[in-house]
């Protein structure tokens, strides 16, 4: 039963890769929709942010992701990061120079199917981010 699970999951993780590859969006465009919120979207309080956001941003079908950062901060401002803006970590991983503002959400309960309940955590830190040609790609961890 264990072995079935891990199979549906491994086939809907590669869904979900496959609708975006399908959908023409970049790594660059895939990073901007999953971790940038600037101006920051305004909600009543911290968890309704992250469940309207999650869903909002495409991580909410066909399962729930784990756990997400947002940054509030310009596409402009993170892209710096990949630059002057940020000191090499190791690979393409660089680190950013500056604090962003950030908000965590993790899903709450151990089911990762739909419909998804989130926490939040609101945070000023320094980031982690993957950089290819200038440009991020992939959000690491915050610092």
């Amino acid at each position: 039963m264990a072995q079935r699970g891990h199979h549906l999951l491994l086939l809907l993780v590669w869904l979900a890769t496959w609708l975006a590859l399908a959908r023409g969006e970049t790594r660059y465009e895939k990073f901007l929709r999953q971790h940038v919120d600037y101006p920051k979207s305004s909600a009543p309080d911290s968890r309704t942010y992250c469940n309207q956001m999650m869903q909002r941003r495409g991580m909410t079908s066909p399962v729930c992701k784990f756990t997400n950062t947002f940054v509030h901060a310009s596409a402009a401002s993170i892209t710096t990061v990949c630059g002057s803006g940020g000191t090499p970590a190791s690979g393409d991983l660089r680190d950013s120079n500056a604090s962003f503002a950030l908000t965590t959400c993790r899903l709450q309960g151990g089911s990762q199917t739909p419909p998804c309940n989130y926490n939040a955590d609101a945070s000023t830190q320094r980031i982690r981010i993957a950089c290819v040609g200038g440009l991020p790609v992939h959000y690491d961890k915050s610092i």
